[in-house]
């Protein structure tokens, strides 16, 4: 039963470090950035709830990176701070010669009504975790700072744990 009870815990505990990994330290290192995908748009293969890491993308030479099939996350709309995560269903030019992207949810029957230019475009989606978003929208910022340090705290305080039980282990073994 105790082995049972341990490889749980580890589970657990790798499981957490996982999802803190992918959630937190990865963008944080890389750059990109944490978003919520709030509708159901990109179902089935972006679930609502879901939380995107998206690597910024900007202007003409950010166009030039995208290719048709690649997940975007652009403003509809020039000014309107409201963000969009799509698939890319073609790429285009203006008669000014810019490039756009014309864009369609994998859940929507049409592609999207205007094209994505370059002052639109917010980066690249590089990986989503499914239902991470809902968790980081119900929490305020300084709840996710209190959980961050009391998981970080637990994650140490049971590595400290294990390590005193295999040295009190090894001297009982000594004894013996």
């Amino acid at each position: 039963m105790r082995r049972i009870l341990t490889a749980l815990t580890w589970a657990a505990a790798a499981a957490a470090l996982t999802l803190l990994f992918a959630t937190v330290l990865l963008p944080r290192l890389t750059g990109w950035v944490p978003l919520t995908v709030l509708s159901g748009s990109m179902e089935p293969s972006i679930p609502a709830g879901s939380m995107i890491a998206v690597e910024p993308l900007h202007g003409e030479e950010g166009l030039r990176q995208i290719d048709v099939g690649d997940v975007v996350t652009f403003m509809p709309w020039p000014d309107d701070p409201t963000l969009v995560t799509h698939r890319v269903h073609s790429l285009g030019a203006t008669v000014d010669g810019e490039t756009v992207l014309t864009t369609q949810g994998d859940a929507n029957d049409s592609v999207d009504p205007e094209p994505v230019g370059a002052p639109q475009l917010r980066g690249k989606v590089r990986y989503h975790v499914p239902y991470a978003g809902s968790l980081s929208t119900v929490l305020n910022t300084d709840q996710k700072r209190t959980g961050l340090t009391v998981v970080a705290a637990g994650l140490f305080g049971y590595a400290g744990w294990q390590v005193l039980s295999a040295a009190r282990a090894r001297r009982a073994a000594k004894r013996e």
